[in-house]
C-alpha cells in the first residue's frame, strides 16, 4: 500500500502555506494592466487591508519579490558601507542577515547563541553598550529553522532602553501567527512575505518603516528597491515596477478572510494550533527542539535516534502527500518541522500528525497509533 494512489497534495511546511481556493481562483481570473484606475484601486485596497497586521501608522510597501528581498531593501536602505550592526544569530535565517550585511559591506557583529534558544535581552544590552555606534540591530521575530519566536517585544524595549539603533525584525514567518505591532512595540522595520501566514504562493513581499527610519535612509546607491521611490509611487497605487498583478488579486481575497478576525484573534487560533501540536509531540513521546519560546507558527520535534528524517519526510509525502519540512544543516535528518501556519484550521492539523504519527511506525519508532492525534484533539477541545 506504500504506492496508494488516492493522495492529496498537503503542505504542512513553514512556506509556502495552503493556499484558499477563493485566492486562487482571483489570482487566475485577474488580466489587469497595472497602470490603469482599476488596478491603482486594487493595489491601495491591499495596502491598506495589510496595515492592521503590520500596526503601522502607514500602509506597508507591497514589492514584488520573495522575503528575502525585502531583507535586502532594509539593509539597503538602512545602512551604509562600513557601518556597524548588531545581527542576533541563533539559526539558519539570523545567519542570512549576516551574509546580507557582508554583502553590503557593514561591519557585523554576530551575537550567536545556540539553535532552538532565544537570545538573552541582557547579552543584547552588552553588546549595545560596548558598541554605542551600531547602526541597526536585526533579528527574527520567528526563526524559522529552529522553531523559536524571539520575545520581541522585550528585545525592541531594551535596544531602545540603551542605543540609537534601529529594530529591525524579519517577520517572515511570524506575522499572522504572531501579533506585532510595530509602532506599540518601537519597531523601525518590520517586514514579511505572501506564502507563509497570509496564505497566497510566493511573490510578494511587505515591508513597512517607522517614521524615525523614513527620515534617516541611508545615502547608499540603490535601484530596485529603493523604498522612497516606492512610497511616493505606492500612496498613489502606483508601483516603481512591473508588479504581481495576480499575486495581489489574491492577496485581497486572503486578507479580507483575516480581516474578519483580526491580527489578535489570528495569533489566539494560531497559538491553540501551536499548543495541540506540541501536546501531540509531547504524547507521542517526542520532545520538542525548542528549548522556550515555542513559534505559533511551526512546532520542531526531535525524532528518535533510529530513524532517519530525510526518510521519514520522503515516505510521509510518498504516502500521505503530507509535506513537512526537515533540519537544515547540522539538523538534517533529526528533526521535523510542522507548520501550522497561514488559513488552516483543526482537520488540517490533526491530518498532519495523523500522517506524522503512522510514518513513524512505518519507520520502526513506535508500535502504539492514535496517541499523538488524541492529545492533539482534547488540546483543542479544551481550549473551547
Amino acid at each position: 500500500m506504500d504506492d496508494y494512489p488516492f493522495v492529496k497534495d498537503r503542505l504542512y511546511c513553514p512556506g509556502p502555506t495552503p493556499v484558499p481556493q477563493a485566492s486562487a481562483i482571483a489570482a487566475l481570473q485577474t488580466n489587469v494592466y497595472h497602470r490603469t484606475d482599476l488596478f491603482r484601486e486594487k493595489f491601495l485596497r491591499a495596502r491598506s487591508l495589510l496595515q492592521d497586521f503590520f500596526g503601522s501608522s502607514e500602509a506597508p510597501l507591497i514589492l514584488t519579490s520573495s522575503g528575502t528581498g525585502a531583507m535586502e531593501a532594509a539593509m539597503v536602505n538602512l545602512t551604509s558601507p562600513k557601518e556597524r550592526v548588531l545581527v542576533l544569530n541563533g539559526g539558519k535565517f539570523g545567519e542570512r542577515w549576516a551574509k546580507l550585511a557582508s554583502a553590503y559591506q557593514c561591519e557585523v557583529i554576530s551575537y550567536e547563541f545556540p539553535w532552538g534558544e532565544a537570545p538573552k535581552v541582557e547579552k543584547i544590552k552588552q553588546y549595545l553598550d560596548a558598541n554605542p555606534d551600531i547602526k541597526a540591530v536585526f533579528f527574527q521575530a520567528n526563526e524559522t529553522s529552529t522553531g523559536v519566536a524571539y520575545p520581541v517585544q522585550e528585545i525592541a524595549a531594551t535596544i531602545k532602553s540603551c542605543s540609537e539603533a534601529f529594530v529591525v525584525v524579519d517577520a517572515i514567518s511570524a506575522l499572522v501567527a504572531h501579533d506585532l505591532p510595530m509602532d506599540k512595540l518601537q519597531i523601525d522595520c518590520l517586514l514579511t512575505g505572501s506564502q507563509k501566514g497570509f496564505g497566497i504562493p510566493p511573490g510578494l513581499a511587505f515591508i513597512s518603516l517607522s517614521e524615525r527610519a523614513w527620515k534617516n535612509l541611508s545615502s547608499r546607491p540603490k535601484f530596485y528597491f529603493d523604498l522612497k521611490k516606492e512610497r511616493e509611487g505606492q500612496d498613489k497605487g502606483e508601483t516603481a515596477w512591473t508588479p504581481a498583478t495576480t499575486l495581489v488579486e489574491s492577496l485581497i481575497v486572503s486578507l479580507e478572510v483575516l480581516a474578519k478576525l483580526g491580527p489578535q484573534a489570528c495569533e489566539t487560533h494560531h497559538k491553540r494550533m501551536a499548543n495541540a501540536c506540541q501536546k501531540a509531540a509531547s504524547a507521542m513521546g517526542l520532545k520538542l527542539f525548542s528549548k522556550s519560546h515555542h513559534s505559533h507558527a511551526l512546532t520542531a520535534i526531535e525524532l528518535p535516534t533510529q530513524v532517519d528524517g530525510s526518510k521519514l519526510l520522503k515516505y510521509c509525502q510518498a504516502r500521505f502527500g503530507t509535506v513537512f519540512a526537515g533540519g537544515q544543516d547540522h539538523l538534517k535528518g533529526k528533526i521535523v518541522r510542522l507548520a501550522h501556519l497561514g488559513i488552516v484550521d483543526e482537520l488540517d492539523l490533526i491530518g498532519g500528525i495523523a500522517a506524522l504519527e503512522m510514518g513513524l511506525q512505518k519507520l520502526g519508532a513506535t508500535s502504539k497509533l492514535g496517541v499523538g492525534v488524541t492529545a492533539a484533539m482534547q488540546a483543542l477541545n479544551a481550549i473551547d
